[in-house]
């Protein structure tokens, strides 16, 4: 069957693309000045066959086998260093199966940045409190889902970089099927992940407002 794949993962990318676009001007006022953002957009997640370590996230493997064996040279000014440029990520985001309504997106057991995801609903509650949200349910949760689920994220991680793994557990019903289109999503819950992870950028990066 050949879906569209709204959720799965065209709203990812537009969140993506809508953080580019709001922040991107700021970058340059940034307090974090060694730390800037990194859009990576990954084809080739579905398995041909059956999902397996082979026959799954093509991109995504590649992607990091290539960033594992490219070199890159300090540019602190102290010494000449060289590090790996897969070891440059200070931490790799995944959105994953965002868009649908009611979402619940928690941190997951497997990844070490269980600490940097609690900021995502202290944002939340921040921006509830300010009515600056759409009156929908919660969308992330503190604490820890033990709902690890194998993703585009899975060879960098092998390699060692920092993981935060966004998506919702249970997956939206329309998954894989023709029926994940425009009409699976909820524009409320669309603009408050977007919102919150706005926000949530514009903070690690020490973007402040004037």
């Amino acid at each position: 069957q050949v879906f569209i794949g709204a959720t799965d993962s065209a709203v990812p990318c537009a969140i993506m693309l809508d953080i580019a676009r709001t922040l991107g001007p700021l970058l340059y006022y940034r307090s974090n000045k060694h730390i800037t953002l990194q859009l990576i957009f990954l084809d080739g997640e579905e398995a041909f066959v059956n999902w397996s370590e082979k026959d799954s996230i093509y991109g995504a493997r590649h992607l990091a086998e290539v960033w594992s064996r490219k070199w890159y040279p300090s540019t602190d000014g102290s010494a000449f260093e060289l590090s790996k440029e897969i070891d440059r990520i200070d931490v790799f985001v995944l959105l994953d199966l965002l868009g649908a309504k009611n979402p619940k997106i928690a941190s997951t057991f497997a990844h070490a940045t269980t600490e940097l995801f609690q900021e995502l609903p202290k944002i939340e509650n921040r921006l509830k409190n300010l009515n600056s949200l759409k009156r929908i349910p919660q969308i992330f949760y503190p604490g820890t889902s033990y709902n690890a689920v194998e993703d585009d994220h899975i060879p960098f991680m092998k390699k060692g970089v920092p993981i935060m793994h966004l998506i919702t557990v249970p997956f939206p019903s329309v998954w894989h099927t023709p029926q994940d289109n425009e009409s699976a999503l909820d524009y409320n819950t669309i603009e408050n992940i977007d919102s919150i992870l706005r926000v949530f950028v514009a903070e690690y990066l020490g973007i402040r407002p004037n």
